[in-house]
């Protein structure tokens, strides 16, 4: 409800900036109107009002005159030139914007990544406020068409976060992919917001730890969560063969991750060839870690996994939380991660969002992430 009022508030704004010339020219004619009817017709000051704004009818002369022009022209032509001016000139990304620009207290979310995605759902199934800053508008038109708070600019420009209203941030977390974009909005968060929560994304560890060091931020890789996360349910599980399929940024985390514990493992690419699944080791692998999330592809590799090995364990990842739901069930039974959606968690639990009143997520979220583990 506070959200439609506040775009409520922020639409009239706009309309009014959009066409004082039209209004002031309403306004100075019933003003000047009014005064006539005091001072040259006498009339009492309610009386006059009532008919400055033709309620009160008024015949012959200049009042009959005043009445006729005033329903056609003033609250008909000119009325219809503001509808049209509004219409014509109303841009929901400005609504986007002023709302941002009005927001204190909140979490700004820099990257519509799948991190970002998850931290805003997150905060917001929290009933918090999310300003969102993304440079490609192509990403967010959604929101655009929701009007959410959000900028549409480079994090890299002090105008774009000052229009987020950073300085009155709680948290700011810097979800894009960009490393230079990354590096560049931490100095300028910093400079603007020297209390603020400050988390950036950055998957390589050692670049990670000089943005910590220097802005007082906190690092996080979700692929390096997501491999501790398999690190973890592999021991768990005492595996001995394990098969990771899918030679990406998370592939290479999980495979550090076995190597630290000493886990056998073989690495290959992601396939739904049933030779280059045998070949990999799936029929004698007791743990299969598949690294890509693309769910079509994914429901033809875990059939076919399933069909060489009917007992082993099966960690897919997913984005959506419909795939998840179709992967975890029989005849797939896979435990299902999200890289993304783990990270934001994870985060909550570390007190990321305390300053917000977000002090971990819900139980029953944890309990379904780990059901499986």
């Amino acid at each position: 409800m506070q959200t439609k009022i506040s775009r409520f508030w922020v639409r009239g704004g706009l309309a009014l900036r959009q066409n004082r010339g039209a209004l002031l020219f309403i306004a100075a004619w019933l003003t000047v109107n009014y005064v006539l009817f005091v001072r040259m017709f006498h009339l009492s000051r309610g009386s006059a009002a009532l008919a400055a704004i033709c309620v009160m009818k008024m015949s012959g002369g200049w009042p009959g005159i005043y009445q006729s022009f005033t329903e056609v022209v003033v609250f008909g032509l000119v009325a219809s030139l503001v509808l049209a001016n509004v219409t014509r000139h109303y841009r929901p990304e400005a609504t986007c914007r002023a709302l941002a620009a009005r927001a204190s207290g909140h979490v700004v979310v820099i990257g519509w990544t799948n991190l970002g995605r998850r931290v805003a759902d997150l905060v917001e199934a929290a009933d918090r406020t999310v300003v969102v800053v993304e440079e490609n508008p192509d990403l967010v038109s959604a929101l655009v068409h929701d009007e959410r708070p959000l900028v549409i600019g480079s994090a890299q420009e002090r105008v774009v976060l000052e229009s987020a209203a950073v300085a009155r941030a709680k948290v700011v977390v810097i979800a894009t992919d960009d490393l230079e974009t990354a590096a560049v909005a931490c100095r300028l968060v910093r400079e603007m917001n020297a209390a603020c929560e400050l988390v950036v994304r950055c998957p390589d560890d050692d670049i990670g730890a000089v943005l910590a060091k220097t802005y007082r931020a906190r690092a996080v890789s979700t692929s390096r969560l997501a491999a501790e996360f398999i690190q973890g349910h592999a021991v768990k599980a005492r595996a001995r063969a394990v098969v990771v399929l899918g030679k990406n940024s998370v592939g290479d985390r999980v495979v550090d991750a076995l190597n630290e514990k000493r886990i056998p493992h073989h690495y290959a690419e992601v396939t739904d060839d049933v030779a280059k699944l045998t070949a990999a080791g799936v029929p004698q692998a007791d743990l299969v870690v598949v690294c890509d999330d693309d769910l079509g592809k994914n429901l033809i590799r875990v059939d076919r996994i399933r069909d060489l090995n009917k007992r082993t364990r099966i960690i897919c990842r997913a984005f959506h939380d419909e795939a998840a739901e179709v992967l975890s069930r029989a005849p797939f039974e896979c435990i299902v991660i999200s890289t993304s959606k783990h990270a934001s968690e994870a985060l909550a639990r570390q007190g990321t969002f305390r300053e917000v009143g977000i002090t971990d997520v819900p139980e029953r979220k944890v309990r379904a992430l780990l059901a499986h583990a």
